[in-house]
């Protein structure tokens, strides 16, 4: 997560504001992630090679993230890494270790985990909560796959109170809408 803040910070400081653009609720196909979504319309989003993130109101206040990870790659916060033909139980709980061993992420508590199907295979939805360094508490959903040898994972974060539940229909929307292109 610190990794995604820093990478939108350096984008922003290199680009200004014209790297964000606003959506329109139509189907968005992001060649470098390799997947197609309907963001919500009246946001903004920035892509990159690393993720697809799209915000209506700032980073802080709620956040669609999309990335893509090789399962050969390292990620940024655990030793624990994916693999061809993992599970999506076992890829849930290497994602989750990565959550838990961001210095950001504090009281990190899981209050769903469970396989659903996802961008058409099998997949996990989980559910959690955490404080940030400044003590306000977000709310997270995260869904994730394996296709092949990527992971494709989606996440909507937002502060628990008001931002969370108010734009939770526009995520649902977005995940229902996700594809992983190529078949």
């Amino acid at each position: 997560m610190k990794r995604i803040a820093i990478l939108i910070l350096l984008a922003l400081a290199l680009g200004g504001c014209a790297l964000w653009l606003p959506t329109d609720g139509a189907p968005f196909v992001d060649g470098a992630q390799n997947v197609s979504l309907e963001l919500p319309a009246g946001w903004q989003r920035l892509n990159s090679k690393e993720f697809l993130f799209a915000t209506r109101d700032g980073s802080e206040l709620q956040s669609i993230l999309v990335e893509r990870i090789h399962a050969d790659d390292d990620l940024s916060q655990t030793r624990k890494k994916l693999a061809r033909g993992m599970l999506p139980q076992e890829l849930a709980e290497v994602i989750l270790d990565n959550s838990r061993s961001n210095e950001g992420v504090l009281d990190l508590k899981v209050l769903e985990n469970k396989p659903v199907p996802f961008g058409d295979t099998d997949g996990f939805r989980m559910l959690y909560t955490y404080k940030s360094e400044d003590g306000l508490k977000y709310k997270n959903f995260y869904y994730g796959c394996l296709r092949g040898e990527w992971f494709y994972g989606v996440r909507y974060t937002a502060p628990q109170r008001h931002y969370f539940e108010r734009d939770l229909p526009a995520f649902e929307k977005a995940v229902k809408s996700f594809r992983v292109l190529g078949g």
